[in-house]
């Protein structure tokens, strides 16, 4: 092979890999392109994707949220509603639209409550490390949203470099009715 043909495989497999990482950026890196008419399912670099983000129901941790074991349970199946100035609100198919994931102030933990004008119910994405970093409004870009390694309990941490801080949001077949 001449060097002319190589130089021109090589420019070709390299505008390939382009494109394919403008398609990979276009669909889950720009957040326009999450899609509010879709559920999708949170999962961290920590966990891997057999552990979503999932919602308990009754007792007394009714409503907090936990990494749980991979299913097709509506509490791990999570919409992004878009919000002015960037947010997002947070709302499961299991609970319905008019509760949102909020901040319980005292824990930094996660949980769902009926959706207001409350700013730990506005959570901002920022691209990191091939995935997301959440952040609330209430608490700032510098409070990310982490796993307690222990309980997989998730709570709002000073942001690192950390793998449960980097979220994916893998999106599912179900859409919003």
């Amino acid at each position: 092979m001449t060097m002319n043909r190589i130089a021109k495989s090589m420019a070709l497999a390299s505008a390939l890999v382009a494109g394919c990482l403008a398609v990979n950026e276009a669909a889950y890196g720009q957040d326009q392109a999450i899609d509010s008419n879709v559920y999708y399912k949170l999962t961290t670099q920590f966990r891997g994707r057999n552990m979503p983000l999932d919602v308990f129901n009754g007792g007394p941790s009714n409503n907090k949220v936990q990494l749980r074991r991979a299913d097709n349970v509506s509490g791990q199946f999570w919409r992004f509603v878009r919000e002015d100035g960037g947010f997002y609100r947070l709302t499961t198919q299991f609970r319905g639209p008019n509760m949102c994931l909020d901040i319980d102030p005292g824990p930094n933990q996660p949980e769902l409550r009926p959706c207001g004008n409350f700013s730990g119910q506005l959570w901002r994405l920022t691209r990191a490390q091939g995935g997301f970093r959440l952040t609330t409004q209430f608490r700032g870009t510098a409070m990310c949203l982490d796993v307690e390694p222990s309980t997989n309990q998730p709570e709002l941490r000073a942001c690192g470099n950390f793998t449960g801080q980097f979220w994916s949001l893998v999106p599912t077949d179900s859409s919003v009715r």
